[in-house]
């Protein structure tokens, strides 16, 4: 883990611990599985353990303040629809050679390309939310430029707007839809979908240089069962296209990707 994530973690444990007048603490514990593709592009799907937890602290003074698996996040909550955070994430690492979870078997399709590092990204995200839908969006820049294929391509820098709104509610139950489209810069297609010259000669891949553009849409469904006030099990599905530069990339096996997962959370 990078030192700044290790950093902010640190520093966000300190202000979970330290005392904090008219705060409130909760937080959520969940295990699953999913089944999702090995990177982006590949028709290669492989199934894996799925972990989610954090713990949110939420102060009159201060606004919501979260620490989970997913980063960190730092918001004001007013009393209008409309919010505004700070974030800051973590863009996955990618091995060149992957390893199928509960199994001894190998996927070798990237070997050559060398390991992607998880890059850190720090950006906001702009939410307009009533009771039932909520619209989105969210800027993400990385904090430091990373080599990769023995180049530097620019900082990754992407944006996502979306929309959902909860379609169906019956006693314990809910179904949710909604949907994304992304925009990436030249950095960020490069670090995901570029082959540089280095590369190209330790693979059979050629030579590819994406430019900025449409990176992907994606359409989900999500279902919620709730045993109790602080238990709940939900199931979610999720299709997205590869667009453009990204989906032309000689990486890329399949535009269209599927991800299917399920979790049983704990929140208290």
């Amino acid at each position: 883990m990078k030192r700044s994530l290790q950093q902010g973690i640190l520093f966000s444990g300190l202000l979970i611990c330290a005392p904090t007048h008219s705060a409130e603490l909760s937080g959520f514990a969940g295990l699953g599985v999913s089944a999702s593709p090995i990177y982006s592009g590949s028709n290669h799907m492989a199934m894996g353990p799925l972990l989610k937890a954090g713990v949110n602290l939420h102060s009159e003074n201060w606004g919501l303040f979260g620490l989970s698996t997913d980063g960190l996040i730092w918001g004001l909550t007013p009393d209008s629809p409309f919010s505004v955070s700070l974030l800051l994430t973590q863009d996955e690492a990618r091995k060149e050679v992957f390893n199928y979870p509960f199994s001894s078997r190998k996927n070798r399709v990237l070997q050559g390309m060398g390991n992607l590092s998880a890059a850190l990204m720090a950006g906001t995200d702009l939410r307009y939310q009533l009771e039932n839908w909520a619209l989105w969006l969210r800027l993400l820049t990385a904090t430091e430029k990373q080599r990769y294929g023995g180049e530097a391509p620019g900082r990754s820098l992407i944006v996502t707007s979306g929309a959902e709104t909860e379609l169906w509610r019956w006693q314990n139950a809910a179904l949710s839809v909604g949907g994304d489209i992304s925009w990436a810069n030249s950095g960020y297609q490069q670090r995901h979908y570029g082959v540089t010259a280095q590369q190209a000669q330790r693979t059979d891949f050629a030579v590819y240089s994406p430019s900025s553009g449409l990176q992907q849409g994606g359409l989900y469904a999500e279902v919620v069962w709730h045993f109790d006030k602080n238990l709940a099990a939900g199931l979610t599905s999720r299709a997205q296209y590869l667009f453009d530069e990204a989906g032309s990339s000689p990486l890329v096996n399949s535009r269209l990707q599927y991800t299917l997962s399920s979790l049983i959370q704990y929140t208290f």
